[in-house]
């Protein structure tokens, strides 16, 4: 079901550009996606953390988990071994983007959605573990929207899960762009009609690269 209503939105969108939408510049990819496991050895039992390596070409862009109010998110399928799992995409701070006076939030630059897989205590150590999936994602300019899709895939085998010293910096960072929590809960009120929400702000917030533009 999230696919078909992934693919019948993404048709309407589509569509509503017009002629402009049959014009797209150039052949996609539009953005170009690598699947990168931050191990090739993983351990029986152990977690493994894979990022999907995104560059946006320029002049278009991706959307967040919550694409505001136009857009879609990216959508994964995923062939795993036997007992194995992925679990959901975790996003980077998005930008804010407007354009026709509709919010959205979207990568314009590099960026890296995080996914992490889980390998089954009884895999044995050599054997083969590969990891496909399927993503169907939309990409868009000021004017037009595609829907695009990947089929990716990395081959790992069961190991004692070492991870290079420069593979671990390259996942430190991409983990240093997720959202972090805030460390504190929210409260609210409700005095008759009126609802009030209080949200503890952080001392020190880190703003996206680029907060807001408008278009």
């Amino acid at each position: 079901m999230a696919w078909l209503r992934f693919f019948l939105i993404s048709l309407a969108l589509w569509l509503a550009m017009g002629p402009a939408a049959a014009q797209a510049p150039g052949k996609g990819p539009h953005v170009r996606i690598e699947l990168i496991a931050e191990t090739g050895d993983p351990a029986p039992g152990s977690d493994v953390t894979l990022a999907f390596a995104s560059t946006p070409e320029p002049g278009w862009h991706a959307y967040w988990e919550n694409p505001g109010d136009a857009g879609l998110p990216a959508r994964a399928e995923w062939t795993l071994p036997t007992g194995a799992s992925a679990g959901p995409l975790r996003f980077p701070v998005p930008q804010r983007l407007i354009i026709g006076g509709l919010m959205n939030y979207v990568y314009e630059a590099p960026f890296a959605p995080l996914v992490t897989l889980k390998v089954p205590a009884d895999a044995r150590a050599g054997d083969p573990f590969p990891v496909h999936v399927k993503l169907d994602y939309l990409v868009c300019t000021d004017q037009i929207c595609v829907p695009e899709k990947a089929e990716l895939e990395t081959k790992l085998a069961i190991g004692d899960g070492a991870v290079p010293a420069d593979r671990r910096i390259r996942f430190n960072g991409w983990r240093a762009a997720l959202p972090r929590p805030l460390g504190a809960q929210a409260s609210y009120q409700v005095d008759g009609k009126t609802f009030r929400l209080g949200v503890p702000f952080p001392p020190r917030p880190r703003w996206p690269a680029k907060a807001i533009s408008s278009r």
